[in-house]
C-alpha cells in the first residue's frame, strides 16, 4: 500500500546544473524532483514507499542519506571535468571503440564534423553556420570521457553540451551538442522544439544528421543489420530520427 515521504538536500547543491539534480534524483533513485510554481527545483524531493509509514522522517532521513551521497558524488565529478576542456579530451576518444570495423569515437567524431561541416553548406543552404556545424560535430562525442558520463551514462550528449557552454563557446556549438541525440520519437512535437533551439537550429540538425547518417552508414557497411526481432544498435530509430529533422 504505497504512500509517499518527503527528503529534503543541502541548498548547495542546487548550483549544480538542474539536469544533473534530475538525473541523480530520477534515474538513480526514482524519487520525484520538487518546483515551485515558476519551474525551478527546490531542495526537496519525494519518495513513494510501499507502506504508510508510521515514523515519516525516519524513512526520509535514510533516504536524504543517500541522496547526499550521490550529489557530493556528482558535485565532485561537476568541479573535476571541467579542469579539462572538450578539445583537449579529444585524443581521449580513440581509446573508446565505436565498432571493430568502424574505428574509434575519435573517427566518428572527424567523419560527424566533415559531414555536419557538408550537410550545413549544401542540403540546408546555410554555409555561414558550416563552421559552427563542423566544431559541434568535432566535439559532440568528448564528453563520453568524462567521470560525469562514466557514472551517470543518461548525461552523455546533454552534460558535454553544458559544459561546452560554461566553457563558453557560442550557443550554436553547446545547444548542437547538447540535442545531438534528438529527437528520439517520431511525433511531430518531439523536442527539441524551435524556442529551445534559437539560433541553434541549423547547427543542430546538421550535427544530429551527419550523427545519425555516419551510425546508420558504417555500422550498415560493417555488417550490423537490423532484422524483424533485432536491431541491437538501434539503427531504426537513428533513420527515423533522421525523417523527423529533415520533415521539420
Amino acid at each position: 500500500y504505497p504512500g509517499v515521504v518527503a527528503g529534503f538536500y543541502d541548498r548547495a547543491f542546487l548550483a549544480l546544473p538542474h539536469e544533473v539534480l534530475t538525473t541523480t534524483l530520477v534515474h538513480h533513485q526514482h524519487y520525484f524532483p520538487v518546483v515551485t510554481g515558476a519551474g525551478e527545483l527546490k531542495e526537496a524531493f519525494l519518495a513513494v514507499v510501499n507502506t504508510q509509514p508510521a515514523d515519516e522522517r525516519l524513512i526520509a532521513k535514510n533516504a536524504e542519506r543517500v541522496v547526499a551521497a550521490r550529489l557530493r558524488d556528482a558535485k565532485f565529478f561537476w568541479e573535476s571535468d571541467r579542469k579539462t576542456t572538450l578539445e583537449s579530451r579529444l585524443e581521449r576518444l580513440h581509446t573508446l571503440l565505436f565498432h571493430k570495423k568502424a574505428g574509434s569515437y575519435r573517427d566518428k567524431a572527424e567523419r560527424i564534423s566533415a559531414l555536419a561541416d557538408w550537410i550545413a553548406r549544401g542540403p540546408l543552404a546555410s554555409p555561414a553556420e558550416a563552421a559552427h556545424a563542423a566544431d559541434a560535430g568535432r566535439l559532440a562525442k568528448a564528453d563520453l570521457t568524462t567521470d560525469m558520463v562514466f557514472e551517470f551514462t543518461e548525461l552523455q550528449g546533454t552534460i558535454g553540451g553544458i559544459y561546452a557552454r560554461q566553457e563558453g563557446l557560442p550557443e550554436q556549438v553547446w545547444k548542437a551538442i547538447y540535442y545531438q541525440y534528438l529527437p528520439i520519437g517520431v511525433e511531430a512535437d518531439a523536442p527539441p522544439t524551435r524556442d529551445q533551439l534559437g539560433t541553434a537550429a541549423v547547427a543542430w540538425a546538421a550535427v544530429s544528421l551527419a550523427d545519425k547518417v555516419d551510425t546508420f552508414v558504417s555500422l550498415t557497411k560493417a555488417g550490423e543489420r537490423a532484422t524483424g526481432s533485432r536491431d541491437p544498435f538501434g539503427l531504426r530509430r537513428q533513420m527515423q530520427g533522421a525523417v523527423r529533422i529533415l520533415m521539420d
